[in-house]
């Protein structure tokens, strides 16, 4: 298991790659693992350095927590948001939103191992993973409008798809948290485990004997159709089954389970 940087030459994100599993921990556990300008740019060279990976076949899960047992993360460092104007705080979120785009778009599993509180921009980066699985104590929650404000990095838009809209509108209009039991209850974690972060390296361990280009085609199928609509969608799953057939690694598979069957019949 190797220890590495991410490319921003800080260690506000550290990354460790275990074959074809990365584990990228948020590392500031004295500030709950805030997001600051400074994470927002480590996070934005992980997804970078996990497209390269990819692309060679070397990274198939990215698996996402915090440092520390308290905190996934407790959301945006409030002091970068202090004093911005009207443009600087929007800029801000386009660029939020952007960074957490760019990791749900990544062509690899992406899994939120939520080990600790995830509010407000934590619980959006968890969101815009694929998967997550919650500590028993992690609670998670949108509680922008105690502060006079709403959500800014998705957290509007992913939370009603994974939910539905009135448990979301609950959350956000309120701003009160959810605890790791309600989370599951209501889909918003695949599940709960007292070790997340194994139960998460568990479930990265069994999609990472799966095909990279199956992965990534199935993640794109799934994105297209939350985007654009189930008849776009099943456009795009078509066409990805069709490209996927042509495949040695599809045709391979199809030959080792006739084989399977045949030795069993």
């Amino acid at each position: 298991m190797t220890e590495v940087h991410t490319p921003d030459g800080g260690n506000v994100v550290t990354t460790r790659i275990d074959g074809p599993v990365t584990v990228a921990t948020i590392n500031r556990p004295a500030k709950a693992n805030a997001l600051s300008n400074a994470v927002i740019d480590a996070l934005d060279a992980l997804a970078d350095a996990v497209e390269q990976a990819a692309a060679t076949g070397d990274t198939r899960v990215l698996v996402i927590t915090g440092a520390g047992e308290k905190a996934f993360s407790a959301g945006a460092d409030i002091s970068n948001l202090v004093g911005l104007s009207a443009s600087g705080a929007r800029q801000q979120m386009l660029r939020g939103q952007r960074v957490f785009d760019r990791i749900a778009a990544l062509p690899v599993a992406v899994i939120a191992a939520v080990n600790g509180v995830a509010f407000g921009g934590g619980l959006e980066l968890a969101m815009a993973c694929d998967m997550r699985v919650a500590a028993p104590h992690a609670r998670l929650g949108q509680p922008e409008i105690t502060l006079a404000n709403i959500p800014g990095w998705g957290g509007t838009q992913r939370l009603p798809r994974l939910v539905g809209r009135g448990v979301a509108s609950e959350m956000i209009l309120t701003g009160s948290p959810i605890d790791a039991q309600r989370a599951l209850a209501i889909g918003l974690v695949n599940a709960v485990a007292e070790d997340c972060v194994t139960a998460a390296l568990q479930l990265a361990g069994v999609i990472a004997t799966r095909s990279r280009h199956a992965i990534k085609a199935a993640k794109a199928a799934i994105r297209a159709g939350l985007r654009g609509g189930i008849e776009y969608g099943l456009q795009v799953e078509a066409a990805a089954v069709a490209e996927l057939c042509q495949t040695a690694e599809q045709h391979e598979a199809v030959r080792a389970f006739l084989d399977r069957k045949a030795a069993r019949a």
